[in-house]
């Protein structure tokens, strides 16, 4: 790569961490950006004047600080692109258009049962199509993309019980990166259901800033997502932090697997899939999570004993984690009612609290804030992660990392 390469990619990596700033910091001057990032301040209004040509950002406002001309303070434009996001859960898909503060414009979502993948792609056709007659001829031309977050080898969930062996046959060999970007003319950006969820929280979420956390969402199942030094660490396989198969201790439910094996994985444990098996098991009819609000009341004492044998497993995993990991926080979100997500929380502070040795550094517990949106709303950050998240490939390779294909 040559001087000018070099040049160039640094200046597309400084945008990037601007944008970045000004995500996190809602608004700021060109000084505070300078300080903030370690730039001198004429670079930094180069790169400002650059982004704000280009209508990615817009002056707010202007503010007094002590002697002198008032600053000019910066945001987001928000208006300036849109993107779509996509959830492709075990039991229906969500989408949501946004901008570029990832804001859900538009929602919408499907259930249902099993999916073929001609089915799926039907759906997917059909939700955008809707989302996107949303959109001013103006705006179309400001999409950004179309971003997919959904979970790996979708042919194996008849192993959970959740597909009849002759769907999943149908989905052996068959390409959906392929089949949607033959069928319809937008850019598709796939990644792991959970891993962009972290993503979307280290960007949109309204926690305090962390640089250092790791994510974990219970959903149907069970998945987490790893923010290193403000970066996505997706792995090899665009698999870190999946969590799903790490092992715990067998469960003390009285719908636990017998046998002689003193283990299982967290999965079994800590997604809300192992919470309807286990109401199932004790003679309480709900199939879909949606309808635990119907039931919950008569069944209290059924759901705190999940949430203690859930709490249990977790504290276990975060335990395990930070043997390996130096972490700020753990964030964690889910498809549960806000209230119950709260106490199961709580549940595992104080589990975590009560195993605590002398030199443990233990993280701060954090509930997430984007909910049940969180996945699909990682989805629509895809395209813009590809074209302004400051990540570290950008200087080395000239580019971003390559997206996953399903």
């Amino acid at each position: 790569m040559g001087q000018g390469s070099n040049s160039s990619a640094l200046r597309n990596f400084n945008e990037r961490i601007v944008i970045s700033t000004l995500k996190k910091y809602g608004s700021a001057s060109k000084a505070d950006l300078a300080r903030a990032m370690g730039l001198t301040l004429p670079t930094l209004s180069r790169i400002i004047d650059d982004l704000e040509s280009r209508e990615l950002i817009a002056k707010t406002g202007r503010r007094s600080q002590g002697v002198g001309q008032p600053s000019n303070i910066y945001h987001i434009n928000a208006n300036c692109l849109f993107s779509i996001g996509i959830k492709l859960g075990r039991q229906n898909l969500e989408f949501v258009l946004t901008n570029f503060s990832g804001d859900i414009l538009h929602k919408q979502s499907t259930d249902f049962r099993q999916l073929t993948p001609e089915m799926l792609v039907n759906l997917i056709e059909s939700g955008i199509k809707t989302l996107v007659a949303e959109l001013k001829p103006e705006q179309l031309k400001k999409l950004a993309g179309i971003g997919i977050g959904m979970p790996w080898f979708i042919g194996s969930w008849v192993e959970n019980n959740e597909m009849d062996k002759e769907y999943s046959l149908l989905w052996q060999d068959f390409d959906l990166a392929f089949q949607l970007e033959t069928k319809l003319d937008y850019d598709f950006f796939y990644e792991n259901d959970c891993t962009a969820a972290a993503a979307a929280e280290l960007y949109f979420g309204k926690n305090e800033t962390s640089n250092n956390f790791l994510y974990v969402f219970i959903g149907s199942f069970i998945g987490g997502g790893l923010i290193l030094n403000g970066d996505l660490e997706k792995g090899v396989h665009s698999n870190a932090a999946c969590l799903a198969t790490m092992p715990v201790p067998k469960s003390a439910l009285n719908n636990a697997t017998k046998g002689a094996e003193t283990w299982t994985t967290l999965i079994e444990r800590a997604s809300l899939t192992s919470l309807i098996n286990y109401l199932n098991f004790n003679k309480v009819k709900i199939s879909q999570i949606s309808e635990l609000p119907n039931i919950i009341d008569d069944n209290r004492n059924l759901v705190h004993e999940w949430m203690l044998d859930c709490a249990d497993s977790l504290a276990f995993a975060i335990y395990s984690s930070i043997s390996i990991l130096d972490l700020e926080k753990v964030v964690i979100d889910s498809d549960l009612p806000r209230y119950l997500l709260t106490e199961l929380i709580n549940i595992i502070d104080r589990k975590l609290q009560n195993s605590k040795k002398k030199y443990d550094f233990l993280p701060k517990l954090q509930q997430g804030t984007l909910g049940e949106d969180a996945i699909a709303i990682g989805g629509a950050f895809l395209p813009i992660y590809f074209h302004f998240a400051p990540d570290k490939t950008v200087i080395l390779k000239g580019g971003v990392p390559e997206r996953s294909s399903s």
